[in-house]
């Protein structure tokens, strides 16, 4: 096999993949990604497996391999690549990634490997498929960016989580093998598909200009096949020169990163260190992201470590052993064993949470789908998900999670949506919502609940396939699910659209009756503040308040202040504890609300949520209000309110 580089035209010139760069650094990022891919591969009709394999090469070992891989064409194209590292960033971590590996005694190796999934099917080319249907696995891994191609309620809907190999390849650089069910052979070939790919920059080598991404293949069968290298296929002594050997015959997919690092570690780190943080890291990463589909034993995951050849420790990560009231709580669920109520450790309840789902433009109608919250009691172990709910689909990977704390409880919870309500055998309307909160996920594969400001991502996905309202059907998810929390561990749910009792029961006395002509600022022509929900959660005020105000060309800057009434009428100001956040229209900008002008609108509106700090007495007894302070143009001029 060799190196093949395509000639670079003068019309255009690229100098890296940006795909890579959507994948977060960490090796949790690299769990989620990694095992989502093969999650999404797996096969109805087999047990599915997947292994990372950290392996790490040195003397005649790490020689063989090179010579296998034919590194000295490699390295030739990547120190030229390197010479354009002080304008390019990939072109400056391939340069910096050549020298780490070229100093090092060891070169290590991530080998990540389904089994009982879907191979790289499919011919080799684009125009050999009659259309996108028949592309095939390969052609989507090895030959395209940005193109998904998923069924309907898979992890991912962007085409960017293959991106995560090259990411974490110092060298940019990944090779595959294959094997392909025999039902799905091309041209009768259907075992060890070896292939590589290596995501580079424009570069010059022997004054030949050549193009940033090399494949690594044989040369073609027939001279009228051109210049583009091939797979290999059936070379089973090369897949083990090259590390890439299969465990047995199941198809499925065995990725190896070249040169592989974490983008955060350590550089300073000896080589044992690095392989103990390596895999410890990845098994949390794993376990925190995975453990539903862990549970529900739809795939086996396990991490072992070479060193050259060498088995050195092997192990099957179990939920149990890190999230155990998670993993319990799921499998009773699905065993339909509940209970009526929380009164000891284990015990498990189960809450209806409906989402609405908008209308699709080219699909269903707009319906309301019921999510089931399930909520269990912790024991004394704590974990990185106590406390929290984690809100997942079909794909049964950790989406993001709502942290809630109560006073005097701790908890584990999370919330099953779409397809996972039901463990098999999903209802359309259930896979309908699973492609709603799907395409709802940004690139990332992080968030349904949309943000605001820094933390705002792209829903495009969403946006483009579904009619208004869809944004708010979203961002009611938390405040059900906060409800239904409160129910279990705090005071009664509030009323909608109704302040809690303990807010406001003295208000009435401070501000008069409605239409007495109270004294506080509410009048049409200024901003208002409505309290929409509070509770006492950790000795502090937790608040989550309205504030709207008449639509004007220049917008409007207010500050909202915390303050506890006085039974003589008196206010004291309490300071914020942490940063306002908003749930919905409008920006924080230096600690006050924004609200900018917006055509054809009414009035202007930002829903936030905030904590109070400390106060002159305990929370729980004070009568606290959200009042307006500071009231600016957008542009932070002196407002001039309308009486």
């Amino acid at each position: 096999m060799r190196w093949q580089w395509g000639k670079q035209g003068r019309a255009y010139a690229n100098y890296g993949n940006a795909n890579q760069w959507t994948v977060s650094a960490g090796l949790g990022s690299l769990a989620r990604e990694a095992t989502q891919n093969s999650n999404d591969a797996r096969r109805p009709d087999e047990d599915a497996e997947l292994v990372y394999s950290f392996i790490r090469l040195t003397g005649d070992a790490r020689r063989e391999f090179e010579h296998a891989a034919n590194w000295d064409e490699l390295d030739r194209h990547l120190d030229s690549m390197g010479q354009s590292a002080d304008a390019a960033i990939s072109a400056g971590q391939i340069a910096a990634g050549r020298t780490a590996v070229r100093d090092r005694d060891d070169l290590v190796l991530l080998r990540v490997a389904d089994y009982g999934c879907r191979g790289l099917t499919g011919p080799e080319f684009e125009d050999q498929a009659l259309g996108p249907e028949e592309f095939g696995n390969f052609i989507k891994l090895c030959r395209m960016d940005l193109y998904s191609g998923k069924a309907e309620a898979a992890g991912g809907s962007f085409g960017l989580g293959k991106a995560v190999y090259w990411r974490f390849s110092a060298l940019q650089t990944v090779l595959f093998n294959s094997t392909l069910a025999a039902t799905e052979a091309v041209d009768g070939r259907f075992t060890t598909r070896l292939f590589g790919v290596q995501q580079g920059v424009v570069h010059t080598v022997d004054g030949v200009r050549y193009q940033g991404r090399g494949y690594f293949g044989v040369e073609p069968a027939t001279p009228d096949a051109g210049e583009d290298v091939f797979s290999s296929w059936g070379n089973t002594e090369l897949a083990r020169q090259l590390r890439l050997e299969r465990q047995d015959e199941r198809p499925g997919t065995s990725a190896l990163l070249l040169g592989f690092y974490d983008p955060d570690g350590e550089p300073d780190e000896d080589a044992d260190t690095r392989m103990v943080r390596y895999v410890d890291h990845l098994r949390q990463g794993v376990e925190e992201n995975f453990w539903p589909l862990l549970t529900r034993g739809r795939l086996t995951v396990r991490i072992e470590a070479f060193d050259n050849d060498t088995l050195i420790g092997s192990k099957i990560i179990d939920p149990e052993e890190t999230y155990s009231e998670l993993s319990r709580a799921l499998s009773r669920y699905d065993a339909g064993d509940v209970d009526e109520a929380l009164e000891k450790v284990g015990d498990v309840v189960v809450r209806n949470v409906p989402i609405e789902i908008s209308s699709r433009k080219d699909g269903h109608d707009a319906f309301t789908h019921t999510a089931k919250l399930v909520v269990t009691l912790s024991d004394e172990s704590p974990d990185s998900l106590e406390d929290q709910v984690c809100l997942l689909r079909r794909s049964e990977m950790v989406v993001e999670t709502i942290e809630r704390k109560y006073e005097g409880h701790r908890y584990h919870a999370f919330l099953l949506a779409g397809a996972a309500v039901t463990k098999d055998a999903p209802t359309s309307n259930q896979m309908h919502a699973d492609d709603f909160l799907r395409f709802a996920e940004p690139p990332a594969h992080d968030q349904w609940i949309p943000r605001s400001g820094r933390a705002q991502a792209s829903q495009v996905n969403v946006s483009t396939r579904y009619f208004q309202p869809w944004r708010k059907n979203l961002t009611d998810i938390p405040e059900i699910i906060r409800k239904e929390l409160r129910a279990l561990f705090g005071p009664p749910p509030v009323e909608a659209d109704q302040p809690p009792e303990s807010v406001v029961r003295n208000l009435r006395f401070f501000r008069g009756e409605p239409g007495s002509g109270g004294t506080g600022a509410a009048s049409q022509g200024r901003p208002k503040i409505q309290i929409r929900s509070g509770e006492v959660v950790d000795g502090r005020w937790n608040l989550t308040f309205a504030v709207s105000a008449p639509n004007r060309e220049a917008g409007w800057s207010v500050r909202p202040v915390l303050v506890a009434l006085g039974a003589d009428g008196s206010r004291t100001e309490i300071p914020w504890h942490g940063d306002l956040a908003i749930f919905d229209g409008g920006r924080i900008v230096d600690e006050c609300v924004q609200l900018d002008s917006v055509p054809r609108k009414r009035r202007l509106s930002a829903v936030v949520s905030a904590r109070g700090g400390t106060m002159p007495l305990r929370a729980s007894e004070a009568v606290v209000d959200v009042i307006v302070k500071d009231v600016r143009t957008a542009q932070g001029d002196v407002a001039e309110v309308d009486a």
